[in-house]
């Protein structure tokens, strides 16, 4: 298992001791711009006893961890920092506590300013005239969406008429940026881009978006072929490596991560017999799902990351669970998102697909111990904590989806 190469910092430590110590649960979701660049992460919290709280009692501290630790993203093979979309409570305005952090790393989502004290109002006004950017709700008041840098718009439920005029009330205001909220679909993402939106939250980047008649192309058909050889019971890295030859890009990539720090040897490795020996076929299965991922042109990174993650917390779940092989849950969590990454219907991809049934039952849907970990890993993944079934339950997929964040984040460093 790959390793999170970088040295563990003290604001991760804290995290680690502090954050999880106290039950706290998050998850963040990417708002995206008009070119489907990542803008910045909504970070979503909460405490186990208070599914609605945001931060724990220490607001300002928890935020500035939380924003330093969760609100990045590989960029060109570095890690960037991007702005973190908090929402903020009167709490916070009453005692002037805000994060020691730059003010470009963070949006203050302002809740109820009606009714807030008029020293909580005077706060508000005081963090615009200081920097911070400040996000409010469409129906908020003239005075708070004056003092906005975003406006948040819910889509649900509204026509494309409609969509187009509130754009047209808000695009009045110079250097106001719109945000449309909940953008399930292509489709709203498509609708809202055209009625004048600039930013954009919801699941859409990993909904499958599918092109009528389309056919794998030669890359992909190796993908799936080297999908099922890997995980033949019968494979041996001859038979592996005469699968890889057909892609000598994806050859490229393997010989680059085996000669990387994190599995240099004594002497350099120059053919891939040689790497899939030094990987081994467990880790091999995983490296060739991830490399087949990564260089999908039409697949995000934050598509990439959310796949990483949820392979990651199938196969930490699938350690303690008997019934199901680590790496078999690895790739059936991996391989959740394969219809977004093909943009073709799940159904056809299942009758081309050439992995365990077991596997294919738990990407359908299927309620096998395989189904039922995935389903587990999407609930917390959404932020569906109530949904889950105990504390205990809740704890661990706390912790996993911590470990799986930063494995992620290394991952994709080796990837780039």
């Amino acid at each position: 298992m790959l390793e999170r190469c970088h040295r563990v910092t003290k604001t991760e430590q804290y995290v680690d001791e502090n954050l999880m110590s106290h039950s706290i649960l998050f998850t963040r979701q990417p708002i995206f711009d008009a070119l489907m660049n990542t803008y910045a992460y909504e970070l979503h919290c909460s405490t186990q006893d208070n599914e609605d709280a945001t931060v724990p009692e220490n607001r300002e501290q928890a935020v500035e961890l939380l924003v330093n630790a969760f609100s990045n993203i590989m960029d060109s093979g570095y890690i960037k920092y991007l702005p973190a979309l908090i929402s903020g409570g009167a709490e916070w305005l009453y005692e002037n506590q805000l994060p020691e952090i730059p003010v470009e790393t963070l949006l203050m989502e302002i809740n109820n300013f009606n009714d807030l004290s008029e020293e909580a109002k005077n706060n508000v006004h005081s963090m615009a005239l200081n920097g911070y950017r400040l996000v409010a709700p469409e129906n908020a008041s003239e005075v708070l969406i004056e003092l906005a840098s975003i406006v948040k718009i819910d889509i649900r439920d509204r026509s494309n008429e409609e969509l187009t005029k509130v754009c047209q009330r808000f695009r009045q205001r110079d250097n106001t940026k719109l945000l449309a909220m909940n953008v399930d679909s292509h489709e709203a993402y498509s609708v809202c881009k055209g009625a004048g939106f600039d930013l954009f939250l919801g699941s859409f980047f990993a909904t499958p978006q599918y092109v009528k008649g389309r056919k794998l192309e030669r890359n992909e058909q190796v993908m799936f072929q080297l999908i099922g050889e890997v995980n033949h019971p019968k494979a041996t890295p001859e038979s592996i490596e005469k699968v890889l030859q057909s892609d000598p890009e994806l050859v490229a990539s393997i010989l680059r991560l085996v000669n990387s720090a994190a599995f240099r040897g004594r002497r350099t490795i120059s053919n891939i017999a040689e790497a899939i020996v030094v990987l081994g076929l467990v880790e091999l299965r995983k490296w060739v799902l991830m490399f087949a991922l990564s260089h999908n042109k039409r697949t995000s990174n934050e598509l990439i990351g959310l796949l990483l993650i949820k392979g990651k917390m199938c196969e930490l779940l699938a350690e303690s669970n008997p019934q199901v092989e680590p790496s078999t849950a690895f790739l059936t969590g991996i391989l959740s998102g394969i219809d977004a990454v093909l943009a073709m219907p799940l159904d056809e991809l299942m009758q081309q697909l050439p992995v365990q049934v077991e596997v294919k039952r738990a990407l359908t849907g299927g309620s096998n111990p395989l189904g039922r970990i995935l389903a587990t890993v999407n609930l917390y993944v959404l932020g569906e904590w109530h949904e889950l079934s105990n504390q205990e339950e809740i704890d661990v997929l706390a912790k996993h989806f911590e470990q799986s964040l930063g494995w992620s984040e290394e991952l994709l460093k080796q990837l780039a």
